[in-house]
Order: structure tokens, then C-alpha cells, then sequence
């Protein structure tokens, strides 16, 4: 706990407390980037599971009413947005554990200027 107090961050300990989009970013006092992830991680992966959710209700509607192609349609672009959706939240929360791990890094060498940029995943 000691690393908190004196602005040494310690990566692996933020990098632990990325298991929540954003808070390894709090961990290493930058709330700004916190939000960003958390709230950009929200956007992407709430969406996609509402989404699913709702679109087996309207499935079987369209089902039951017999618009066979109509719900073929929906379900083809339903899925192709549920994906989009899914694979930009990962790439957030990913990139939230990158991002948390090399600012901690930076500032504990006191890589100030470093510590600032963010930092997506990259494969």
C-alpha cells in the first residue's frame, strides 16, 4: 500500500485492478482515463448483451407470426452489430490493462509526460 501513498504506482497491482474497466487508471490517479475506459467499455459491451437479449424476443415474434425472412434479416444484422459491439469492448477493456500497466511503469521511472498519453492494445 505504501506505493500509493508516495505516487509509485505498482503495474502488476494496476494491472489487477483492471478486472473493472478504469480502475487500474484510478489506481494511478488519472480519473480522466478512468471514465474514458470504463464508460467506453459500457457503451460498447451493455449495448451488445441488450442486444441479444432482446433480439431472441423479437425472434421468436417474428417467428410466431411467420415472417421467416424478415426475421432472417433481423438476426443477420442483429448479429453483425452484437459483434461490432462485443469486439470494440474488449479492445477497451484490453486496452484499459495495457494503458494501466505501462502508465504505472512510466510513473514509477517518473515518466511524467509518458504517464499522460494513452494507451491502446495493440497485437
Amino acid at each position: 500500500m505504501t506505493a500509493v501513498w508516495q505516487g509509485r504506482p505498482d503495474w502488476r497491482i494496476a494491472v489487477a485492478l483492471c478486472v473493472v474497466p478504469g480502475l487500474g487508471q484510478l489506481y494511478n490517479r488519472q480519473p480522466r482515463k478512468a471514465s474514458f475506459f470504463l464508460v467506453g467499455t459500457l457503451v460498447t459491451l451493455g449495448p451488445a448483451v441488450l442486444l441479444i437479449t432482446f433480439g431472441e424476443r423479437v425472434g421468436h415474434a417474428l417467428i410466431d407470426s411467420g415472417q421467416s425472412a424478415v426475421f432472417l434479416l433481423v438476426a443477420f444484422i442483429s448479429v453483425l452489430v452484437f459483434l461490432v459491439l462485443f469486439v470494440a469492448g474488449l479492445f477497451l477493456w484490453a486496452s484499459a490493462i495495457t494503458d494501466a500497466r505501462r502508465t504505472a511503469a512510466a510513473r514509477r521511472a517518473g515518466d511524467l509526460e509518458e504517464a499522460a498519453r494513452v494507451s491502446f492494445f495493440r497485437l
